[in-house]
């Protein structure tokens, strides 16, 4: 009977460090997945004017950008390879945009009705839901979601603050320079 306790004792200790150690590895970080939907400027939060990852299309992007009358030439690129279908709206002008939709290759649908599944903001127009955009201080971001998940500094100088989202396979991940400025925004999903 004393063995028995003592094993499950253990199991049971054993168990709980493994609860313990998971609720560890959540992120530290309050920034939500609905951080990563866009607005352009002067539209406000939950208005008809936003881009929500998963669910906006490519024409979406194109229609907001119009509409907010940033001045841009759009590039479009395909590749299918692998099983997969990759599509590419650059945007080019005074500011700089990028926005993807990777779908399995078979998938034939116009480019234009596939769901953006990434995005790269160069330019200052389109912004957060929290108001986050390229040239706001990543202190502010700091002060309204904490620390990010991890960090990586590359050779030019930038360092990318990466914020994972426990609740999705996505993560936000902001190119802030050495004046603590943020000069990118991309928005990564898993497929």
């Amino acid at each position: 009977m004393k063995t028995r306790f003592v094993g499950f004792l253990t199991t049971a200790l054993f168990a709980a460090g493994i609860l313990l150690g998971a609720s560890s590895m959540a992120s530290a970080h309050g920034m939500t997945y609905w951080e990563a939907t866009l607005v352009p400027p002067g539209e406000v939060a939950g208005g008809p004017n936003q881009l929500e990852p998963r669910k906006s299309t490519l024409s979406d992007a194109v229609q907001i950008i119009t509409d907010a009358g940033i001045e841009v030439d759009c590039q479009v690129k395909e590749f299918t390879g692998d099983g997969l279908r990759f599509v590419t709206y650059s945007f080019d002008g005074a500011e700089h945009f990028i926005f993807r939709a990777v779908t399995g290759a078979k998938n034939t649908r116009d480019a234009d009705e596939l769901t953006i599944t990434s995005y790269d903001l160069m330019g200052e127009s389109l912004r957060t839901l929290g108001g986050l955009h390229v040239g706001k201080s990543y202190e502010s971001l700091e002060e309204m979601y904490g620390e990010a998940s991890f960090t990586n500094t590359s050779d030019d100088g930038l360092t990318a603050c990466t914020y994972a989202f426990d609740d999705k396979a996505a993560e936000l991940t902001f190119d802030v320079d050495d004046d603590g400025i943020i000069q990118a925004i991309h928005f990564r999903t898993e497929i």
